[in-house]
C-alpha cells in the first residue's frame, strides 16, 4: 500500500474542513497537496507505465455524475436562495468566452502538434486559463453572500469551487506538458489533457446556466 493515499485522504480532509468554515487558507493547502501527488507521480512511475483510455472516461463519467449532483441541489433548493451568487451578465458571463476560447486555442495545439508554433498555441491556453482563476478569485472575494447562508448558496459554492478546482488541476497538467514538452511525454497524456481541458470548458456552461442563469 502506497503512502500516497493515504497523505491524499489528508488532503480531502482539509478542503472539506475548509469549504465547510469557507476557510480560503485550507483551499490553498489543499491545492499545494495535489500539486505536490501529481509531481511525486510524474516523478515515480513516469511515462513508462501502461495505460488505457477507457479509464479515463470512467474517470470523467464519476465528475460528471459528481457535478450532475450538484446541480440537481442547485435547482432543487433555488425556491429558496436569495438570488444568484453573481450577476450573470457580469464575471461569469465573461468567464465563458475565456473558457471557450482557451477551447479552440488548446483544439489548435493538439491538431499542430509537431510543429514549432504549437507552443505558443499551449502557452496561450495557459495563459486563459489562469486569466479565468484570477477572475474567479475576484468573484469570490467580491461576493455579498456566503456557503454558510443557506443550503442553496452552500450547493453553489461547492458546484463552482469544484469548477474552479477542475481549472486548476488542468492548468497543473498543460503546465508540466508545456515545461517537458511534447516530445518527452507521449501522446497518451496529451490526449488526456486535451479532452480534459475540453471537459472542464464545457461543463462551465452547465454550471453557469445551473448556478448564474436559473
Amino acid at each position: 500500500m502506497s503512502w500516497l493515499s493515504i497523505y491524499n485522504s489528508w488532503g480531502i480532509v482539509i478542503v472539506l474542513v475548509s469549504l465547510f468554515f469557507w476557510d480560503m487558507g485550507g483551499v490553498a493547502v489543499f491545492l499545494a497537496y495535489i500539486l505536490f501527488s501529481i509531481v511525486y507521480l510524474l516523478k515515480e512511475v513516469g511515462f513508462s507505465v501502461r495505460h488505457y483510455s477507457s479509464g479515463f472516461w470512467l474517470f470523467i463519467l464519476t465528475e460528471v455524475i459528481a457535478f450532475f449532483s450538484l446541480f440537481a441541489t442547485c435547482l432543487w433548493y433555488e425556491a429558496y436562495s436569495g438570488g444568484s451568487i453573481s450577476a450573470f451578465i457580469e464575471l461569469p458571463f465573461l468567464g465563458c468566452f475565456i473558457l471557450i476560447g482557451s477551447s479552440i486555442l488548446i483544439t489548435a495545439y493538439h491538431h499542430s502538434l509537431g510543429y514549432n508554433y504549437s507552443s505558443y498555441l499551449l502557452l496561450s491556453t495557459i495563459l486563459l486559463g489562469f486569466c479565468f482563476v484570477i477572475l474567479q478569485l475576484y468573484e469570490f472575494y467580491d461576493c455579498d453572500c456566503g456557503l454558510l447562508y443557506s443550503v442553496y448558496y452552500a450547493a453553489a459554492f461547492c458546484t463552482v469551487g469544484l469548477h474552479f478546482t477542475h481549472v486548476f488541476l488542468g492548468l497543473v497538467v498543460l503546465s508540466v506538458i508545456l515545461y517537458l514538452g511534447v516530445y518527452t511525454i507521449s501522446q497518451y497524456y496529451v490526449d488526456l489533457a486535451v479532452w480534459y481541458w475540453h471537459f472542464v470548458d464545457y461543463i462551465w456552461l452547465l454550471v453557469y446556466i445551473v448556478v448564474y442563469l436559473s
